[in-house]
């Protein structure tokens, strides 16, 4: 998602900022700890080090040449290229850096059979992302950092909603909760809210205080909407996720939680703020906004 607007229309942005500089000081001691494992093998230092970084800086495009001369003259350091001041632009070089220096590792460590110093790095930058406790719009995969959401899906179903949904309170404060719910990694909320702003909005839009789940009120829905019968398959396993997952629900028979994944809850607001965009933009033309 994009998360910087989102947050910033939520009013969460003062948490964003101090996070984002949390997370920068995590990755920052990452490295100084990674750094200091090479000091103490003068091999390793003296052969697989210069090599590293010369990758690394090949990856993030700074000159070989000159990190060469100055790793002659004894204070060039991975360290070196991570900014620990705070702010957008730190965080932003940090993050991509974490990521070369990843992929560096993979192609300097691994053949020359230094697996445990490349365990380290991949394990801590796992770490610093997963309990970094807001989405910051990236997420580890496999052995590597990744950028995810869409710029414009995020302006289409999450920004323009939550400005059409001004005349509807309620429904509003729903669908913001679970996207704050979300960006704090709260998901069994975040699909309660989720849920629960749609089931809203439809029954606004159906005039009827039935609940989503009812077959009738999906066989009406998808009819008002124009849209083949078949949609109402989509609507029905929405429904079931929410049953399954919510944090009203969400328990197995045997009493254990489900356990959801970042790209679930992501799809699942995605469908919401969907739904609700056709729903909103029906309205309107029907009143001749």
């Amino acid at each position: 998602m994009n998360l910087r607007s989102i947050y910033e229309q939520l009013g969460m942005e003062a948490k964003y900022e101090e996070e984002v500089a949390k997370l920068n000081n995590r990755i920052i001691l990452i490295v100084e700890n990674f750094t200091s494992k090479f000091h103490k093998d003068a091999v390793l230092y003296n052969n697989i080090y210069p090599k590293l970084i010369n990758e690394f800086a090949f990856l993030i495009g700074e000159s070989n040449i000159y990190l060469y001369k100055s790793l002659a003259k004894g204070y060039l350091r991975l360290t070196d290229f991570f900014k620990s001041v705070k702010g957008k632009d730190a965080f932003q070089t940090n993050i991509l850096n974490l990521k070369c220096l990843l992929e560096a590792s993979k192609e300097v460590l691994l053949p020359a059979r230094y697996e445990n110093h490349y365990n380290f790095i991949v394990d801590e930058a796992k770490r610093v992302i997963e309990i970094t406790p807001i989405d910051i719009g990236y997420l580890f995969s496999g052995d590597t950092i990744i950028k995810k959401g869409a710029k414009e899906l995020d302006e289409k179903i999450i920004l323009d909603n939550l400005t059409w949904l001004s005349k509807y309170h309620d429904i509003k404060q729903s669908f913001e909760t679970s996207l704050k719910q979300y960006l704090e990694k709260d998901y069994p909320d975040a699909i309660t809210n989720a849920y629960s702003s749609l089931e809203g909005l439809v029954k606004t839009f159906l005039n009827t205080n039935k609940q989503l789940d009812d077959v009738e009120i999906r066989k009406n829905l998808i009819n008002k909407l124009g849209l083949e019968a078949d949609w109402g398959q989509l609507l029905y396993h929405y429904s079931k996720l929410a049953h399954e997952f919510s944090s009203r629900h969400g328990k197995k028979e045997t009493g254990e939680k489900f356990q959801l994944t970042i790209e679930l809850v992501e799809f699942y607001i995605y469908i919401t703020g969907t739904f609700m965009r056709l729903i909103l933009t029906l309205s309107a033309k029907s009143k001749g906004d």
